[in-house]
């Protein structure tokens, strides 16, 4: 038995081409984490009949579906016009990408993302979870002067799969149902490698200790372990000390402590049908919002104006936040639209900190999907 460690957690995301089926992923799709948590929402109904008895009798197994959320660092890829390994994310937290060569990766809100699915995988040494046919719920970017610039996704899934260590129970020749000495360590569309030979074989289907399997040839007691490619990465992380703020569009710069950009995107899995136990398509439920805030040292001949009378009176900024300085390593948020919000000035002795919170809006009345951008350059 191996006791496993989250230092030697990797991530890696691969989109879907119809909902709720997985692929392999390749190496090009790892990215680096701070956190991975998978939640299972595996329901479990209690049947409500009674028989001479006060004690819980039965139950049954009801609906599924799993929430995930991944931290990372913000690390653009280096290369100016190659997005960051954890490109999928973006483009399925915000729905366009487009990508301008050499020059940067821009990440634009879509109307309609409903098409949009992926697969997510965490890999330890000896286990592997992800979940399938996931969607990006919420997209926080948060930075300060003096930590790391992060990024936080989250979500819910259709379901969730793993795959353990086990062996072989008998042979295989060109056989699609590779059988286990315990076939609850592998879940549907867990990856895994039979006899270490280096080929990711996916699991689309478990019933009992039988594998589901594309055709593939084993000897008995031969390992069964999880797999994943070693991951391609690239880039180096954003840290609070190279960076400015304009709330003019980039005509001049104001200082600030820290802020953070929260995109919550509507999207949901639908789940109601009979005759189903998993959610069975995207749906758009709710209006997508863009919020944040930041934090200022209070100036009295200095920022008081916007901290105060532009936030009273309600008056539209330009925002424009670069992360970075250094082409190829920059991260760049731009709300054209942000209405701030008046917050009370509070504190005791030392300085005096205010955190300003605002509202994203689309440029113009007429204008749509363009209340945030995110440009990697």
């Amino acid at each position: 038995m191996a006791f496993q460690y989250g230092e030697e957690q990797v991530a890696f995301g691969v989109a879907e081409s119809t909902y709720g089926v997985a692929t392999v992923p390749a190496a090009t799709d790892g990215f680096r984490i701070s956190d991975f948590t998978i939640t299972p929402a595996y329901d479990r109904p209690e049947v409500p009949e009674t028989r001479a008895t006060r004690s819980l009798q039965e139950t049954i197994t009801g609906r599924k579906s799993a929430g995930w959320s991944i931290n990372l660092i913000n690390r653009p890829s280096g290369t100016a016009g190659t997005p960051p390994d954890y490109h999928l994310l973006l483009k399925h937290a915000f729905g366009s990408y487009t990508n301008n060569a050499s020059t940067s990766d821009v990440y634009t809100p879509l109307k309609d993302p409903s098409g949009l699915s992926l697969a997510l995988y965490r890999q330890l040494e000896g286990i592997q979870e992800g979940v399938y046919g996931a969607v990006v719920q919420n997209a926080t970017f948060n930075w300060s002067g003096d930590g790391f610039s992060t990024v936080a996704f989250s979500g819910i899934a259709k379901d969730m799969s793993w795959a353990g260590t086990d062996q072989t129970n008998g042979t295989g020749s060109g056989a699609t149902t590779l059988v286990v000495d315990k076939g609850d360590m592998y879940g549907k569309y867990g990856v895994v490698d039979i006899n270490g030979d280096g080929s990711a074989v996916l699991i689309s289907a478990v019933s009992g200790n039988n594998l589901t399997i594309p055709s593939d040839t084993w000897g008995d007691n031969e390992a069964v372990a999880p797999y994943m490619p070693t991951a391609t990465l690239a880039g180096d992380p954003l840290y609070g000390t190279a960076g400015s703020l304009s709330l003019d569009g980039g005509s001049s710069t104001i200082s600030h402590v820290s802020g953070s950009l929260a995109l919550a995107t509507g999207i949901d899995l639908y789940a109601r049908d009979f005759g189903t136990s998993t959610p069975t398509a995207v749906t758009l439920p709710q209006r997508r919002s863009v919020s944040g805030n930041f934090s200022f040292l209070v100036e009295d001949n200095g920022n008081y104006e916007t901290l105060r009378g532009k936030a009273a009176n309600a008056t539209a900024q330009d925002v424009q936040l670069n992360i970075g300085t250094t082409s190829g390593s920059i991260c760049r948020i731009e709300c054209p639209k942000a209405e701030l919000s008046a917050s009370p000035i509070s504190g005791g002795t030392g300085l005096i900190e205010m955190s300003l919170s605002f509202t994203a809006l689309t440029s113009t009345t007429s204008a749509t999907e363009d209340e945030v951008t995110v440009t990697y350059l």
